[in-house]
């Protein structure tokens, strides 16, 4: 994957940012979680008028109402101001599988896009859809602007429905004070994970309702293969790893102490550093040198009656500057090359030397199968 090349700029940026990346749809255990649950709950709308044309955007919790800092009231604010339209939030409890299920159902998807949908979302999506349907269409990208400057990796739908917002590389997180009290480093590869130096030592958000977990697991899968993927993990476990609820539940365990190293993001120096915090305890860890890409994309359901006002949002969400402030509201990484950001926002966030990413053929048709594995022989213990 090419490496970042978008500007930076000198000095910090305007917003106080979230712990680790935002960017995780559901789990609001701690100010930044934002993990996928499988609940079918309606939540709620966010910001209504009535008189003008209104545009209902699905997301995830925390990219509206993070206790901390988020970047959906600012993203409201600044699109009405420039557009004759409400923009509407909506947080479903259960994420995409909410859109999902009511079109299954036959009722009718009353929302007009949806920010925030990564490439598992896309697959299992249209995995459980019969074959032609789809909960998405396909947008001219010639119709939104500045789209010709989204980072080509970062694309993952090859039928031209999904635009990347943002992304960010799944990593280990771990406290240097604690491991320095065992006499080791930092750990290096995922073999180091399984060996006595680092028993008890990492919590896992759970791969059934986290993204995050989720992909790590894809991530182990890429390592030891569909046939090795399994014993890696009942080694983990044989040497204390714990796995938690969601990445709320994993990250709010790690900070109170519990264990020396998380799954999460590699972004999580950021906050660290706007909060004074001792980066000691905010060290990353990318394992055989590698990450994972956690991409983010908009897409438009295909039954809007607003398209051309969902084109209209698309574009707005890919300006420069609005994925720059994003990018530091969201603690993510920008999805276009032309964003300005502060220097010290890339000095905090560093890269892997190779970047793991399963594509869109590589999870479909196998994303459910890998989960019922991994659940009926870790879940279960």
């Amino acid at each position: 994957m090419k490496r970042r090349s978008y500007l930076r700029t000198a000095g910090v940026g305007a917003a106080a940012l979230l712990a680790g990346c935002s960017a995780e749809p559901v789990d609001t255990e701690t100010d930044t979680a934002t993990d996928a649950s499988t609940d079918t709950g309606t939540g709620t709308p966010v910001g209504t008028t009535e008189g003008t044309p209104t545009l209902r955007v699905g997301t995830y919790t925390s990219f509206i109402d993070a206790p901390s800092t988020s970047p959906g009231e600012w993203v409201k604010e600044q699109f009405e101001a420039e557009h004759d339209a409400t923009l509407e939030w909506f947080a479903p409890d259960g994420g995409i599988d909410y859109f999902l299920q009511r079109r299954n159902q036959g009722v009718t998807v009353d929302t007009d896009l949806f920010a925030g949908l990564t490439p598992e979302n896309m697959v299992r999506a249209d995995d459980n859809l019969e074959e032609g349907d789809s909960l998405f269409d396909a947008v001219d990208p010639s119709a939104i602007s500045n789209a010709d400057h989204i980072v080509e990796e970062y694309q993952f739908d090859p039928q031209g429905r999904a635009f990347p917002m943002g992304a960010a590389y799944i990593s280990l997180v771990y406290n240097q004070n604690m491991l320095d009290e065992r006499g080791v480093s930092g750990p290096e590869t995922f073999e180091d994970l399984t060996t006595d130096d680092y028993s008890d030592a990492l919590l896992i958000p759970n791969p059934q309702n986290s993204e995050t977990g989720l992909e790590f697991l894809f991530w182990t899968i890429n390592e030891y293969g569909e046939d090795g993927y399994l014993d890696y993990w009942q080694r983990l476990l044989d040497n204390g790893a714990r796995i938690l609820e969601g990445w709320g539940a994993a990250y709010g365990a790690y900070s109170e102490g519990e264990a020396p190293a998380v799954v999460s993001y590699s972004t999580d120096q950021v906050f660290a550093d706007m909060s004074d915090a001792d980066m000691a305890e905010h060290q990353i860890g990318f394992l055989n040198g590698e990450g994972y890409a956690y991409l983010e994309a908009m897409a438009r359901f295909s039954d809007t009656d607003q398209p051309e006002l969902a084109e209209s949002f698309m574009s707005f969400m890919l300006r420069p500057e609005i994925q720059a402030e994003v990018a530091q509201r969201n603690v993510a990484l920008p999805a276009v090359d032309n964003a300005e950001l502060p220097e010290k926002f890339d000095e905090l966030t560093p890269e892997p030397e190779t970047v793991v990413s399963f594509d869109y053929d590589r999870l479909s048709g196998n994303v459910d199968t890998w989960l019922d594995e991994w659940s009926r022989q870790v879940a279960s213990q």
